[in-house]
This record gives structure tokens, C-alpha cells and sequence, in this order.
């Protein structure tokens, strides 16, 4: 079977070239160029003869960044066209001294079938390859690098749940983050999941916990994240705190708990305690996100007094959090919205309202 280069890990890198009669020591020398300097192989300096024995036995996945879709607030959402035909979406997000993060998809649609994400409502098609998604982030770093920009972090928080597509996931935070490569450090990788218990607990064994987790928690009680989580009917509350608790935290690290405020539904007095109790011993922060809305949505974007009110309300039960306010709104880019559908930045605006920071 043809190896794809792209999303091959560096000890594999060498296994590989060793195997074809190539030799180890060109590990180095391919990852540099296909990584850092993202050449064709046949573009790699110093490579030679040998560039053509690598490709007679492997393949590099490519990809298309077919249409990029510009909110106001300058969040670019990006359409990707994977070699089959199926597209996905990424998030580029600008920050301050003109670096950028990219949020990045792990599956073609999602089985999580979460009620206030849009991607949730499309099914799952199948999970990407790791070339795929390390094909997205180099997509994303030649956009920005025409504009003389960095892209400085990555999450995976777009279309898919990361930790159910395990092996790709791992494999290109492995490849993203080796520092033969392109070198993105560990703390700038934050990888999402609605909870998979025991993929958690494979997750920090795997990096130790120096690559960031973030937990879609969204509720403090079973009954209500069940209810807004489908797949929390087989992982209780405290089966998930047990696994937090147990996940390596190094240094400074902390456990994000991302939260988007249904009004409603999980920003009650009664739910926010909830939370404040389930959270207690852990060196975690929620994170909360006001519900970004798409059509045919069960739930309303909370005005920005709600999630204000509900940050209050944890901050005097003395829980850590902070607020994501929205950020792609006017080009359906925002956390929840991705669902492929393509309307121009130029057919809306960003509905932000009265969430916009002040």
C-alpha cells in the first residue's frame, strides 16, 4: 500500500525511508522540506535520485482550498476539497501582532450529533486521513504567509469529534508538532472532545497532557447534557470527572471546559452550581461560549447580558471562566456553525450584536 508522506509521524518517516533503501538519515531532510518549507518532493534541496524512489512508493494527499468566506471581524471560514469529492471547513481567526489560529476539521460531518452544533446535524460521512488534516493547516499556512502572517495556533475544534477519529488525530498532532517540521509547540495545540472517556485516558498517556484538552462539557447535570448531548447517555458526569481529574496537567497547563450558553437550558442558578460542584478539585477554566445560531436550530443566541449574568454567577461561586465571545459569525465561521454552506461573506453581515466586546 502506498504511504501517504503527509501524515506520516517522523520515527515512521525513518522506518519508511529505511524500508525503500533509502535511508534514515533523509528523515530530516524530507520532513524539512515537505513541513517547513511545504516543497514538492521533487523541489527538496540535496534529495536527488532518491526523490524518485520516495515517490514510486507513496502518495502526498492534496487538497483545494476551494472558496474562503470573510466575516467583518476579519475570520476567515475556509472550504476545503479533500481528493474524494467531500469538503470540509476550517477557521482561520486573526489575533494580536498579526498571528492568526486555525480551527480544523477531523471528519467530513459528525456522529455526535450535538443539538447546538450545525455539523452535528449532517451525520458522519467518515473521518480524515492525518495527511488531510495536516494538508488543511499547510492550506491555512500559505494563505496567511501571503499575507505576511503566522499562523501561531491550532484547536481542533471544527467539523468532527477529534477523539473518534483517534489514530489520524494523534498522528498529525504528532507530525505538526515534531520539531524536524514545522514545530508548532505543544501548548498551542488544543485538542476538543464532547467526552470520550477512555480515548481521554488514552489522549493523555499518549502526550503526557502537554498538548491542551478541551472537554465540550455544557451542563452540570446528567439530565440536561443528555438532553443537549446525545451520546452523554453512555458516559455519566461522573464517570467524565473521574477522567479529568486523572488527566495529566504539567506545568501551567489547565483543563478547558468549553460551555455555550442556551438560555434556558443550562444557565440556570440550579446547572451553574452544578458545574461549580463537578469542577471543584480540578485546574480547569469554563470557557463560555455564546450559542452561535444556523437554521433549524432547537435553541436562541443568548443576549450578552445572559452570558454575562452566567459568568457572574460562576465567578461568585469562585469558578474559574472566561467568555469566547463570537468570532465568524457573518461568514457562518463561528464555534457550532460549520455545515458547508455556502453563502458569500457579501450575503450577510456579522450578526454579533449586543455580544460585540466592549
Amino acid at each position: 500500500m502506498s504511504v501517504d508522506l503527509l501524515g506520516l509521524p517522523y520515527p515512521e518517516m525513518e522506518t519508511f525511508l529505511d524500508r525503500i533503501g533509502v535511508g534514515a538519515k533523509h528523515a530530516s531532510r524530507v520532513y524539512r522540506g515537505m513541513h517547513r518549507n511545504m516543497l514538492p518532493l521533487s523541489e527538496i534541496p540535496f534529495l536527488g535520485r532518491h526523490a524518485g524512489v520516495i515517490a514510486a512508493h507513496s502518495h502526498t494527499t492534496k487538497v483545494v482550498l476551494s472558496a474562503v468566506h470573510r466575516s467583518p471581524d476579519g475570520t476567515r471560514r475556509l472550504v476545503v476539497d479533500l481528493e474524494d469529492g467531500a469538503q470540509v471547513e476550517s477557521v482561520l481567526i486573526p489575533m494580536r501582532n498579526d498571528r492568526q489560529t486555525l480551527c480544523l476539521s477531523t471528519q467530513v460531518g459528525c456522529a455526535m450529533a450535538c443539538r447546538f452544533c450545525a455539523t452535528g446535524t449532517l451525520g458522519l460521512t467518515r473521518s480524515l486521513t492525518a495527511g488531510e488534516i495536516v494538508a488543511q493547516v499547510h492550506a491555512a499556512r500559505r494563505l496567511a504567509a501571503g499575507e505576511n502572517r503566522q499562523l501561531r495556533n491550532l484547536v481542533y475544534m471544527g467539523m468532527g469529534e477529534p477523539l473518534h477519529a483517534y489514530d489520524a488525530t494523534i498522528d498529525s498532532v504528532r507530525v505538526l508538532s515534531d520539531d524536524h517540521g514545522v514545530n508548532f509547540g505543544s501548548q498551542h495545540i488544543t485538542v476538543s472532545t464532547v467526552g470520550l472517556v477512555q480515548r481521554i485516558k488514552q489522549f493523555g498517556e499518549q502526550f503526557g497532557g502537554r498538548v491542551m484538552l478541551a472537554l465540550s462539557l455544557h451542563a452540570g447535570t446528567d439530565a440536561v447534557r443528555q438532553r443537549i448531548i446525545p451520546t452523554a447517555v453512555r458516559v455519566s458526569m461522573a464517570d467524565l470527572r473521574q477522567a479529568c481529574l486523572a488527566h495529566p496537567l504539567p506545568g501551567k497547563r489547565v483543563l478547558m471546559l468549553e460551555y455555550a450558553v442556551l438560555p434556558g437550558v443550562n444557565d440556570t442558578d440550579e446547572e451553574l452550581a452544578a458545574v461549580a460542584a463537578w469542577q471543584k478539585g480540578m485546574r480547569a477554566v469554563v470557557n463560555l461560549i455564546p450559542f452561535n445560531p444556523f437554521p433549524g436550530a432547537p435553541y436562541r443566541s443568548p443576549t450578552r447580558a445572559e452570558v454575562i449574568s452566567a459568568y457572574d454567577r460562576l465567578q461568585a461561586m469562585r469558578v474559574p471562566a472566561t467568555i469566547r465571545w463570537p468570532r465568524g459569525r457573518g461568514a457562518n465561521g463561528a464555534c457550532g456553525q460549520l455545515a458547508l454552506r455556502q453563502r458569500s461573506a457579501s450575503a450577510g453581515t456579522d450578526h454579533t450584536g449586543d455580544l460585540t466586546p466592549r
